[in-house]
């Protein structure tokens, strides 16, 4: 009896633990995951003004970056003309 007690038992845990993990795998519908495609985006007009977006962002990038660049230089630069200690690699 005790021995069919404890099957039975660990047979309930098996068949709970496997059901938690499969909930527990599922997708979140509130969870977005990455840019959703939309019939929209097919109309001509949307792809164009998606590629002149992706254009400005990219030239927005590039330009932010040689800032970014300019200012490290300058600021090493500042640091050479100085007798300190710091230095930059």
């Amino acid at each position: 009896m005790r021995r069919l007690r404890t099957l039975v038992i660990l047979t309930v845990g098996a068949i709970l633990g496997y059901k938690m993990a499969t909930k527990m795998h599922e997708d979140d519908p509130d969870v977005v995951h990455g840019p959703q495609r939309l019939a929209a985006a097919s109309s001509p007009g949307l792809r164009l003004v998606q590629g002149q977006a992706q254009r400005l962002a990219d030239q927005a990038t590039g330009k932010s970056l040689q800032a970014i660049r300019r200012t490290r230089s300058a600021i090493r630069n500042r640091l050479g003309e100085q007798d300190d200690d710091a230095a930059w690699n």
